[in-house]
């Protein structure tokens, strides 16, 4: 058995899963579309195929139970008449099938009768209508018949809804239809038969032709052995015609005494409905004349000929009593209202404006009962642009914008002005109206002349002038600093924009003038400076005048004048101060500014005055560390607020250094020393290598005796202190000569006895040497020796003193191998000098 889980396989089901409970064996089945039932044991879809003779299956459908055990199932499916045998197969989940037993039956199709919807019953159609109705069976034909004779006259297959129709042709008069489906040729029952009219097709193809004595023949095609009907519509007279009946085809008839005039009629053709009635057409209106006898020609009008038309052009003439002038463009439009002919004149003016025009041709024709004139009368109609008014001039500082009104459409507006009268300006055009506003200003409190013309239909109008006078538009200053309800200084600079120039800004304090009012150089910005504001809310405005002319004042603004901290200048947020510097700052002139530490209650600097260039200084001496300094600022009882925190490093001074000294030569062995801080750590730098420590003595004396191994040339030494983990600015830079090379001294050799005067000798590269006395480098032996490739000699000046000596040489540089300029000092072995021989 199946559980309660969907999806069962295959080896879960048994024979039997599936059965069919409808139709069963050796029912007959009278619809092609009818359901198939059944049940099923599993939750699983299920098959209805068909069996046929030979042993395959057809599907006809799959059906899908409610998910339950035995749960039923139903489709729809659709079969042909005939002997059936259809199962069931039940499909498990790994798509094992398992068949029901299976069921054979027979289709055999009731065929009732259809039912016919359209045409409605009694209605009258045309002859191709449209056939339709209910009723069929799916695999059914539905043949639409003549009553009595069952004659086909058309044939539809049904649809699945049972629904069927097509369109017939029928012969116009009283008609009766049946229909009638059919399945394999075997009929059914026949509808109700549906009684309805066909009318005769809508008259065609009329003639009228006008016959002596006003007669008219009228001819034309019609249905054969339909009645003819011409019934009147409009016209000077309704004269009633006779029926006629058509033969043949065609027909025609001929009647006399018409009243001259347009006439409309309407034609229709009628066949009886064989129950005394008429079945009519659809009916034709058409339109015919009469014309009257031949009467005296009508005269041409005369028109007045003038030279110019006005926008709404008026025509008038002379004419013959009681006639109408027709007014007509050339191409047949209406030019103006007709016009009816008084006391020999007419006169007609239009109903909308022309506006400009070049050449348009109005051709004239005066009608007299029905009869016109020989001629059409040409009048050539030119219409000139008018002088465009100016509506208005809009203010618009040096250069108003100009206004006015123009013919509407393909129109050009110049403007010329009698500064410039060379030159030609163009507006702008929009609709009926221009505009313009010169770039270039014009000279103020001159008058000026504008002319303007407008170009329309290839014609220029006469000018509009007028005269004008410009004055600078007057501004509303506005203030931009300082904004609303800002704390301010008592020496403030009111800054704002929208100044004139020439005009005279004027601020006010609390209503009153604040000093003398400040002439404006430029347009645009300004700004001006006010001394010793008094403490407190004060209302600040502004208002400038031009050529006497005041403007309105600015918006207020509210500032509160007080006593603004000082600020500091040095040191700088989180930059360095060494341990005695200079602080400074700026504050407000005639101010005293105290210094403190803070969360100290002892100041650094109490009461420092600020000068007049508002600058403050003072000498402290602060420990190396971090330090957060604040400052106020007081004149007299007004105190500032504290300024905010300054947070600075105090670092040690830079070092001294004393030796070696500027631009002195060095050499490998070298002692730098100078002057510091007791207790600080002293660095020192030969370009950006670092070549020792020391710290600084009690006495404040340093020195670091260092090896220099870097190649000879022109270096800079620097120094640098530190204490507690902050270092010092670098030291001012020591210019020095670094002389690396050692010259080699030959002779004499260590050890060996000399006799005065005593010869040296050596190796050395190209420049001067200079030999000095051990002890006393201010005491030269022998100044000035060459020195080259092969070496140096010389001997010493002066007298050695017997006994044992020493000797040191050095020279200058010029072979330029590198950098070198001079060599380190090279010191000889110990040699004896011998007493001189006694005498």
């Amino acid at each position: 058995m199946a559980s309660d889980d969907d999806g069962l396989s295959g080896n879960e089901l048994s024979a039997d899963v599936a059965h069919i409970s409808s139709p069963v064996n050796g029912k007959v089945e009278t619809r092609s579309i009818f359901a198939v039932k059944g049940g099923v044991l599993a939750p699983v879809f299920v098959q209805v195929r068909k069996r046929n003779a030979d042993g395959t299956e057809l599907l006809l459908a799959t059906a899908y139970p409610f998910p339950t055990v035995g749960g039923p199932w139903s489709i729809s499916v659709v079969l042909g008449e005939g002997t059936h045998t259809i199962i069931a197969v039940a499909i498990g989940v790994d798509g094992q099938e398992f068949p029901s037993k299976p069921v054979t039956f027979s289709v055999r199709l009731a065929l009732p009768a259809p039912q016919i919807n359209k045409p409605e019953q009694g209605s009258t159609q045309d002859v191709n209508t449209w056939v339709s109705g209910t009723g069929g069976d799916y695999s059914a034909n539905v043949k639409i018949l003549e009553d009595l004779t069952h004659r086909e006259l058309g044939s539809s297959p049904v649809a699945l809804t049972g629904g069927w129709g097509g369109s017939i042709h029928f012969v116009p008069g009283p008609r009766s239809i049946v229909a009638r489906q059919f399945v394999n040729g075997r009929p059914g029952a026949l509808s109700v038969v549906r009684f309805f009219k066909v009318r005769p097709p809508r008259v065609a193809g009329i003639t009228v032709t006008q016959q002596d004595n006003q007669g008219a023949k009228f001819s034309g095609t019609g249905y054969n052995g339909a009645t003819l009907v011409l019934s009147y519509v409009s016209g000077p007279a309704n004269k009633p015609l006779p029926e006629i009946v058509v033969a043949g085809g065609v027909w025609q008839i001929s009647t006399t005494a018409w009243t001259p005039g347009a006439y409309t009629y309407s034609a229709i053709q009628k066949i009886s409905d064989n129950a005394g009635g008429w079945i009519p057409s659809h009916d034709l209106r058409f339109n015919f004349t009469i014309l009257p006898p031949e009467l005296e020609p009508v005269p041409d009008p005369v028109p007045d000929r003038p030279n110019e038309y006005s926008y709404r052009p008026t025509f008038t003439g002379r004419g013959t009593n009681g006639a109408t002038v027709l007014i007509k463009k050339q191409g047949g439009d209406n030019a103006v209202p007709n016009a009816l002919v008084v006391n020999g004149r007419w006169f007609s003016e239009s109903e909308q404006e022309w506006g400009p025009t070049l050449h348009q041709n109005v051709d004239l024709k005066q009608r007299l009962n029905g009869r016109d004139s020989a001629n059409w009368v040409r009048l050539v109609v030119k219409i000139p642009p008018l002088a465009p008014p100016i509506t208005r001039l809009v203010d618009n500082d040096l250069s108003p914008t100009i206004e006015g009104t123009c013919w509407k459409t393909d129109t050009l507006v110049r403007l010329t002005f009698s500064d410039n009268p060379g030159k030609v300006e163009i507006a702008t055009v929009t609709g009926g109206t221009w505009t313009f506003r010169r770039s270039t200003p014009f000279a103020p409190y001159v008058t000026h002349t504008v002319k303007v013309t407008q170009i329309a239909a290839q014609q220029t109008s006469p000018p509009t002038t007028r005269t004008f006078v410009v004055r600078r538009t007057l501004l509303k200053p506005v203030i931009t600093y300082p904004t609303n309800e800002i704390e301010v200084e008592r020496d403030l600079t009111i800054r704002g924009r929208q100044g004139m120039t020439g005009a005279s800004m004027q601020l006010r304090i609390d209503g009153i003038n604040a000093g003398t009012a400040k002439l404006l150089t430029s347009d645009g910005d300004w700004s001006i400076e006010l001394k010793g504001l008094p403490f407190g809310r004060r209302i600040l405005d502004a208002q400038q005048t031009l050529d006497d002319r005041p403007s309105e004042r600015s918006d207020p603004v509210v500032v509160n004048v007080v006593l603004t901290p000082p600020v500091f200048t040095v040191p700088q947020p989180g930059g360095d101060l060494p341990r005695m510097s200079m602080i400074s700052g700026e504050g407000t002139p005639g101010a005293t500014v105290d210094v403190w530490l803070d969360d100290h209650v002892d100041f650094l600097l109490k009461g420092v005055p600020v000068n007049d260039a508002r600058f403050w200084e003072g000498l402290v001496t602060l420990p190396v560390g971090v330090t957060k300094l604040r400052a106020r600022q007081a004149i007299g009882l007004e105190v500032s607020r504290e300024s905010p925190l300054l947070t600075c490093n105090v670092v040690p001074a830079a070092p001294y250094i004393e030796t070696p000294v500027k631009d002195g030569h060095v050499g490998y062995s070298t002692v730098v020393s100078g002057f510091g801080v007791p207790g600080d750590t002293i660095t020192s730098f030969l370009k950006d290598v670092r070549l020792g420590s020391a710290l600084v003595a009690k006495d404040r004396t340093w020195s670091i005796l260092t090896s220099l191994t870097q190649p000879g040339g022109a270096y800079e030494l620097v120094a640098v202190a530190s204490y507690d983990g902050f270092e010092s600015d670098r030291s001012a830079r020591q210019p020095v000569v670094l002389g690396s090379y050692l010259p080699i001294i030959d002779s004499p050799q260590a050890g060996r006895w000399v006799r005065n005067s005593v010869t040296f000798s050596g190796q050395g590269r190209a420049g001067t040497g200079q030999l000095h006395s051990w002890f006393d480098p201010d005491q030269p032996w022998a100044p000035n020796l060459a020195v080259s490739a092969q070496g140096w000699q010389g001997v010493s000046a002066r007298t050695l003193s017997a006994g044992g000596n020493w000797c040191r040489f050095h020279q200058t540089i010029v072979d330029g191998a590198d950098a070198s300029t001079i060599s380190d000092w090279s010191e000889s072995g110990r040699f004896e000098v011998e007493e001189p021989p006694s005498r």
